[in-house]
């Protein structure tokens, strides 16, 4: 068995690499994030992201931030090797709204803000609306474990390098920046 620093220093691109992966499916094919359970799901990127570009001697760290933010400049350090260690997302379920940002060094969500609950009409219901909150916290947590799951398999598997990684050159290649 690794020790737990070795495996961190031995598999600390899975982050950077899923969030840069998830940049690029939100980008290329918004249904592929689409969950049985919960209908009807989007997923976009929000108002921030950071990439950095390690060398041998520094890093290069990109940082997008505003509503309205231009991704060119993103882009250039994607097609420069950079990879995403931190990105603000959108999550839409239905007619509810989840914000938050996903860090790429432990996949820590942060910021989350939930949809607005039902107003509590008597002191008796704070139970149920804590209950409600809890689970309204739950459901970003939840789609990003699934959909590193789901990166994991796609990562090990002969369709990352035969298709993924082709296709994502692709993407890169017909966007400014």
């Amino acid at each position: 068995m690794l020790d737990v620093s070795v495996s961190y220093s031995r598999y600390r691109f899975l982050g950077p690499e899923f969030l840069t992966y998830l940049w690029y499916l939100t980008e290329s094919d918004p249904d592929a994030v689409t969950t049985a359970s919960d209908g009807k799901v989007s997923l976009a990127l929000g108002r921030s992201i950071v990439l950095e570009n390690r060398r041998r001697d520094d890093v290069e760290r990109v940082t997008i931030k505003g509503d309205e933010a231009q991704m060119d400049e993103a882009m250039l350090a994607l097609k420069k090797g950079a990879v995403v260690t931190q990105m603000h997302l959108n999550l839409e379920i239905g007619e509810m709204t989840w914000s938050f940002s996903v860090r790429g060094e432990d996949l820590a969500v942060t910021g989350l803000k939930t949809p607005p609950g039902a107003p509590l009409e008597s002191p008796d219901e704070l139970e149920a609306a804590i209950l409600d909150k809890a689970a309204l916290c739950e459901k970003p947590l939840e789609l990003v474990d699934g959909l590193f799951q789901r990166f994991i398999r796609l990562r090990v598997s002969d369709a990352w390098h035969g298709e993924v990684i082709p296709a994502m050159r692709r993407w890169l290649d017909k966007t400014p920046g």
